[in-house]
């Protein structure tokens, strides 16, 4: 039964004859949720004709391939027409053009569960310079959900100069330019030939060691499916190492951050069995070719900084990470001098937080990075808490937040093959930021990606004013060691765990957990 709530100097809950007040608090949200639901659903019977019309004139549109209609009345149709035609279509390549066949088929499944069309390729088709394998995946934007086709697969728009305000960020979001597959896009009107076939469900992938005689086998941390699989050998039990430098052997370059095992029989049997589960290819390797290996001693154990079960830690622990939050308020035990110390277990340390105010929070931490414990932080706050540390010094962060600003930004990869951290990744990429962050200093810590010097916002709403200016061409992740040598750094303007959707970012953080635990 819901309980009155009363007026302020109405203490019994009487009003004066007369007084029509909505209500307050709990009652009146009730009230809300009551009126908005019932009057939707009446007028949705009242009118079920219509807007089943409605809805299969949209699908039909879709089938047809016919144009946006008009988008609104004048004048409103010039400054309120956000609209853009759709693509011809978008290809999810397999094979050497694909970052990762295994986060390929991931967003297939994902478009078929959501009742998205996609086709396979029967034979090699090009578009521009690009050649797409047979094998590939096709979504045909003439079908009757090409408008969540659009959603999904889109970067989306700049909205930064027609709006000032956004209700509730993120501005843009894309499975196409966030999750971990490459995706191109066909756009309309461009000659693309391609005969394909109707798809229910993702192609199965191979797998497993590839035959041939070898000193090692290797993996590129690639993908979220990559960081799976390597904890899942982790936690039985396999050896492994981490390449601290790219190497060539094969006629295949492997960045630095990639996972090398011994070539042993019984870690080959266990690693051709979780590469026929994943999709996961492990290729031998010569001795020779190798650069500096540090050991993975395990599944690395990360202390999130935090008082509640977060997005942080669910990512975390989805990519096979022990997780844990570790608050660092004034009553936490990290915080107690008579409680055991709780990083005491742990090998890295997340955080996206300011450094904590109590002594016993601060002893204990500054004890972690004093010896060799790692640490990964993400955003103004998990900047700052280095400085305030005085792990580093001259690392700071700008944030632009306020009035919704929040997308999709480009990021170039300075680090190269032998960063570490973004080892794996292209020339450039994708990363999504809320609020929109950078480094305006680095202090000395390397510069592994930055945005680039012009059309760094992809999509989304960011105003760029005087406040933004030192944005163009800062950095926005960096790694390195403490001022004392005994700690490993890595540092995002961005928060690769942001709602447990970046997918694309999720291998970044898992090498550096990697790379930090020594």
């Amino acid at each position: 039964m819901l309980e009155p709530e009363h007026e302020p100097g109405d203490a019994a809950g009487l009003r004066p004859p007369g007084l029509t007040s909505f209500p307050r608090g709990r009652l009146a949200a009730r009230l809300a949720q009551y009126t908005v639901t019932t009057s939707t659903l009446k007028f949705d019977i009242a009118n079920r004709g219509e807007l089943m019309h409605d809805t299969l004139e949209i699908y039909r549109r879709g089938v047809a391939g016919e144009p946006r209609p008009p988008c609104c009345p004048a004048p409103f149709d010039v400054a309120n027409n956000w609209m853009r035609d759709y693509p011809t279509a978008y290809v999810i390549p397999l094979g050497p053009t694909q970052r990762s066949d295994p986060e390929a088929n991931r967003l297939v499944r994902w478009l078929l569960t959501n009742g998205i069309e996609v086709s396979q390729l029967e034979k090699n088709a090009s578009f521009g310079s690009q050649t797409f394998p047979a094998g590939s995946y096709v979504v045909w934007m003439d079908q009757p959900h090409r408008g969540l086709a659009e959603t999904a697969l889109g970067i989306g728009d700049d909205v930064s100069s027609l709006i000032n305000v956004l209700y509730a960020p993120p501005g843009a979001w894309s499975h196409g330019y966030l999750w971990g597959a490459s995706v191109v896009t066909i756009p309309q009107g461009a000659a693309f030939q391609a005969k394909t076939k109707a798809l229910s469900a993702p192609q199965a992938l191979g797998g497993g060691v590839v035959a041939g005689a070898a000193d090692r086998y290797a993996m590129a941390v690639d993908s979220p499916t990559a960081v799976r699989t390597l904890n899942q050998l982790l936690g039985g039990g396999v050896a492994a190492q981490l390449a601290l430098a790219s190497f060539t052997s094969g006629g295949r370059t492997y960045p630095a951050g990639s996972a090398v095992f011994p070539a042993d029989p019984a870690t080959q049997a266990a690693l051709d069995a979780a590469g026929r589960a994943n999709g996961i290819f492990f290729r031998g390797v010569t001795a020779a070719s190798l650069p500096a290996l540090d050991p993975i001693d395990r599944v690395p154990r990360i202390a999130v900084l935090t008082a509640a079960l977060n997005q942080d830690i669910w990512v975390l622990r989805n990519l096979g990470f022990t997780a844990d939050p570790i608050a660092t308020g004034a009553t936490s035990p990290l915080n107690t001098p008579a409680s055991p110390d709780p990083l005491a277990s742990y090998d890295v340390v997340f955080n996206t937080a300011g450094w904590p105010a109590g002594a016993t929070a601060r002893s204990r931490l500054s004890a972690f990075f004093a010896s060799h414990g790692g640490y990964i932080g993400a955003g103004t706050g998990g900047a700052s808490f280095l400085t305030s540390a005085a792990q580093v010094s001259g690392l700071t962060a700008a944030s632009r937040g306020g009035a919704g600003r929040s997308g999709i930004v480009y990021w170039d990869n300075l680090g190269g093959e032998n960063s570490p951290v973004v080892g794996a990744y292209p020339v450039r990429d994708t990363a999504i930021m809320d609020p929109p962050t950078w480094f305006t200093s680095t202090g000395p810590l390397s510069v592994d990606a930055r945005f680039p010097s012009t059309g760094f916002f992809a999509a989304g709403l960011w105003l760029l004013d005087a406040q933004s200016a030192t944005a163009p061409g800062s950095a926005v992740i960096v790694h390195g060691t403490n001022t004392s040598g005994t700690a490993r750094l890595a540092v995002y303007a961005m928060n690769p765990l942001y709602r447990a959707d970046p997918e694309r970012e999720w291998p970044s953080i898992s090498t550096a957990a990697y790379w930090a635990d020594q």
